[in-house]
């Protein structure tokens, strides 16, 4: 069986189904992780020598929006994992890539602060070869339902913004949260973690010390900002359908609804041609993707709330739902605001000439 055929499956006959209780019930969506695993979805990005799909991010982006037409907090988890294997594909060890590919291990992401987004405040202490990691992480995918976290820290000794390093989701003293509460993306798990400290092993560092801004930059940032706006994308397509479903007759602002989800996938496919055929060209596109794609699904599921009144309610209709995962999305980092720094300052989009 395709991958596509087996995502149109997994998403009608696990991620579809559970869509209400993951919302609801704040739960993280295990079945459907599992069955991404044995569908070789989680693992698609992965080379092909080491078991993988060897996709890139136009393949990635097709699958999240498809999930998040259903369940925006199911595609935030396939988002930060596809994003953190693309830095496991660039530093990580063959096993653990391997284990990527077989579907067996989820990842995520915790390299994204609040205040300066690069520049992290926790701290690492070599002592032989251990390290302690200190650091409060905001925002978290998958915080506490991940097998590893791509972590960034102050370098240990070289000069540099950060260093990265590979945590075990079961790492002692790796403090979670209970409850992974929020207004929207419920089934994310979504939340702060703790190191206080966590020690891991000298060998789980991700690159050189002192390099992780490089990797998160180049690696991390674009697949993450890409993705993000197949989120938005999936949260339109599936706020327009549902409002479809409640309103048969044609009104300007179901058009304004279609032309603003149009004009973001013409970026979003721009963005995704340039990042694979010249990435460190890509960048600025990526910036004017997250731009427009954190405005339009604001509106369109404004819109689509306006346009199904009182129905707009209904569990089943899944409108409300839509609107306030937008909501959430725009919030995670990094947020809209957050890119305008960086345009503003500049490393992210001119950094490779």
């Amino acid at each position: 069986m395709s991958l596509r055929s087996d995502l149109t499956r997994i998403t009608r006959t696990v991620v579809a189904p559970a869509a209400v209780e993951t919302d609801r019930g704040h739960r993280f969506p295990r079945a459907a992780v599992e069955a991404f695993g044995r569908a070789g979805i989680l693992g698609m990005t992965v080379p092909r020598g080491l078991g993988g799909g060897g996709q890139g991010p136009a393949e990635a982006s097709r699958v999240v929006e498809e999930v998040a037409r259903h369940c925006g907090g199911t595609a935030t988890v396939l988002r930060s994992h596809f994003a953190a294997v693309a830095v496991l594909n660039r530093h990580g060890d063959r096993a653990l890539r391997a284990e990527v590919a077989a579907g067996r291990h989820l990842s995520t992401l915790a390299v994204f602060g609040t205040g300066d987004l690069l520049t992290p405040t926790g701290t690492a202490r070599q002592r032989g070869d251990v390290v302690s990691l200190h650091d409060r992480k905001t925002w978290v995918v998958s915080a506490g339902e991940a097998d590893s976290y791509v972590w960034s820290s102050q370098p240990v000794t070289a000069k540099g913004t950060s260093t990265l390093w590979l945590v075990s989701g079961q790492a002692p003293d790796l403090l979670v949260p209970a409850s992974h509460d929020g207004i929207g993306l419920r089934g994310g798990a979504s939340t702060t973690v703790w190191a206080d400290p966590v020690r891991v092993p000298a060998s789980c560092r991700l690159g050189a010390d002192g390099a992780g801004l490089d990797t998160v930059l180049h690696d991390a940032l674009p697949w993450f900002a890409l993705l993000g706006s197949s989120v938005a994308l999936g949260l339109m397509e599936g706020a327009l359908a549902a409002t479809l479903e409640h309103r048969r007759d044609r009104t300007a602002d179901l058009a304004r609804m279609r032309l603003r989800t149009d004009a973001v996938r013409v970026l979003h496919d721009d963005a995704v041609a340039a990042h694979g055929w010249e990435p460190e060209r890509a960048r600025r596109k990526v910036c004017q993707l997250t731009l427009a794609a954190a405005d339009a699904v604001l509106t369109v599921t404004d819109l689509a709330m306006k346009l199904c009144g009182d129905a707009a309610f209904r569990r089943d209709l899944g409108v409300e739902r839509r609107f306030r995962d937008a909501r959430a999305a725009t919030a995670v980092e990094p947020t809209a605001e957050s890119v305008l720094d960086l345009v503003a300052r500049g490393p992210w989009p001119d950094a490779r000439p």
